[in-house]
């Protein structure tokens, strides 16, 4: 697919031309995204550790078996987080056997 310079590019094919291309996971001049996941754990450790001192709130792990015990909220909570994993885990095998056949940018 060829696209014209003075047409403007929708975010459905950006995202489209994303997941037609080769996967790299090279950084090339990014930052690394380490500090992003690093920040995420410290805050539901943090989170956790208050819960389970204060004796206020429930923990993340309670609220997620709680929330999961309902069909309505669990089919919810089951599948976002099936979603998640399929994004961080299983995308990547399945991206890389893929083969890739050239975009004309």
């Amino acid at each position: 697919m060829k696209r014209l310079m003075n047409i403007r590019e929708f975010p459905q094919q950006k995202l489209s031309d994303a997941f037609a291309g080769p996967l790299v996971l090279d950084r090339e001049f990014r930052k690394s995204g380490a500090s992003a996941w690093a920040c995420l754990a410290l805050v539901i450790i943090v989170y956790d550790v208050y819960a389970i001192r204060s004796k206020k709130i429930e923990t993340l792990t309670k609220s997620f078996w709680r929330l999961t015990e309902k069909p309505t909220t669990g089919s919810i909570f089951i599948g976002v987080w099936l979603g998640l994993t399929f994004h961080l885990l299983i995308e990547k095998l399945v991206r890389k056997k893929i083969p890739y056949k050239g975009v004309n940018l």
